[in-house]
């Protein structure tokens, strides 16, 4: 065992139960050492225990387990690399449709109950990386509904101070909508601990007393060529156009010196200045009881020199029609449903605040049209009337899920270029997509 700079202990342990009780010592030790907290902690320890259990009897002979754990922001992940033929874990899906009846398949349910997220990567090949990730507890917030007359000039905080992100959080909370807000405006520490921890990047703008006048949020998610970010987010009681205008070019200015080739934004705020950007188009949110479309933007950063995507016959006719009306290169690469393994697993992302949840696929499986069914009405059972579905059309097995989709109420949306591992396609479930 070792642990490296970046917060992170790494085990590679065989296959045999003498040896859960060092994985599930590490995870309750990284628990306490970051401190996750005494209420939170058990979880993680309770994952680690199942996935180890369940998957030393699905990895080859000779073969070992590769656990890591570490922190990221406010989460702790417990990581499980290794080989594998094949893998049943329908158990994790946010709605399972098995009837555990054995102890295997309900330490799965279980473990996917009690973590805040589970997820499966496949980096190729028979190759798999199952997580499992628990949030810290942050206290909440109360959004701040006055705002101030602010002075200007207005000049960007080189090192914004963790009262500066948390005053500009709580008065963002307390002008826009729970839907164009991230978490980390309700629950300030989780905010701080993600900027600490890189995931995300922040612009806070100052009016000349210091006090905070704007602020705008962005991340980069690992294998994607694109940002995303949210906002702007303009504090000042008279709403200040010239607020919105500096947050943005402020951030034009900086993440034009990344790898980046556009930025995204699938829910920017009203004040957003649009003659920046191209319109991608939108999706319906629900708002007050009534359905309103959000608008999605993009603005090329460098020049889209082009890329190759999967498509299935049943998704082409709209690229094509996105990509003529963008003005995209791509190469639509034929693709064919091929009902892949019996039991298909999705992730699911449920943010009732926001009224939303985001599914994203992890395993096909023939059964995928009735997964996506069960989940859909649990989710509605939930209260989260807009549920999506990403999908990355640099994966041919998720561009062969089309059908399926289909044929289970999505529609296709809206295009994020570069959103994955190439474009994205956003799902968008019932009446209000057609």
């Amino acid at each position: 065992m070792r642990v490296n700079a970046e917060q992170a202990v790494f085990l590679e342990l065989p296959p045999e139960a003498a040896f859960l009780s060092l994985a599930v010592s590490a995870a309750e030790t990284a628990g306490k050492a970051w401190d996750l907290g005494p209420g939170r902690t058990p979880r993680l320890v309770l994952a680690v225990e199942e996935f180890f259990e369940y998957l030393r009897g699905n990895i080859p002979p000779g073969d070992t387990l590769k656990l890591s754990l570490r922190r990221r922001g406010p989460a702790l992940r417990a990581e499980f690399r290794f080989r594998a033929r094949s893998l049943d874990l329908r158990a994790l899906n946010f709605a399972a449709g098995v009837a555990p009846e054995d102890g295997r398949e309900m330490g799965l349910l279980l473990a996917a109950r009690f973590t805040d997220r589970c997820r499966l990567e496949r980096p190729g090949g028979d190759s798999f990386v199952l997580s499992a990730e628990v949030d810290r507890d942050y206290p909440q917030a109360e959004p701040l509904t006055q705002h101030p007359r602010l002075q200007p000039p207005y000049a960007p905080l080189d090192q914004p101070s963790g009262d500066a992100l948390r005053h500009a959080a709580m008065l963002a909370a307390g002008r826009y909508p729970a839907r164009l807000c991230p978490h980390g405006f309700f629950e300030p520490g989780r905010l701080l601990d993600m900027v600490a921890a890189g995931l995300y990047e922040v612009l806070v703008l100052a009016d000349k007393a210091g006090r905070p006048a704007g602020i705008m949020l962005w991340r980069s998610p690992a294998g994607s060529l694109s940002v995303f970010f949210s906002g702007p987010y303009v504090l000042d009681e008279a709403r200040d156009p010239a607020i919105a205008r500096a947050l943005t070019e402020g951030f034009l200015a900086r993440v034009a010196r990344t790898p980046a080739i556009c930025a995204v934004s699938e829910r920017p705020t009203g004040d957003l200045p649009a003659e920046f950007f191209e319109p991608l188009g939108s999706v319906g949110c629900t708002q007050g009881g009534e359905r309103v479309e959000q608008q999605a933007f993009y603005r090329s950063l460098r020049e889209d020199e082009g890329a190759s995507v999967w498509a299935h016959p049943d998704l082409e006719p709209f690229l094509r029609r996105e990509y003529e009306r963008l003005a995209f290169v791509r190469e639509i690469l034929p693709v064919e449903a091929d009902g892949g393994q019996p039991h298909s697993l999705l992730a699911t992302d449920l943010d009732l605040r926001r009224g939303m949840a985001v599914l994203r696929p992890l395993l096909d499986g023939r059964d995928l049209a009735a997964n996506l069914a069960r989940h859909v009405e649990a989710l509605g059972r939930e209260g989260a009337p807009d549920i999506f579905l990403h999908l990355d059309l640099g994966q041919a097995w998720q561009a062969a899920m089309s059908p399926a989709l289909l044929a289970a109420g999505f529609t296709p949306r809206l295009l994020l270029p570069h959103g994955a591992t190439s474009d994205m396609v956003v799902f968008e479930h019932g009446d209000a997509a057609h």
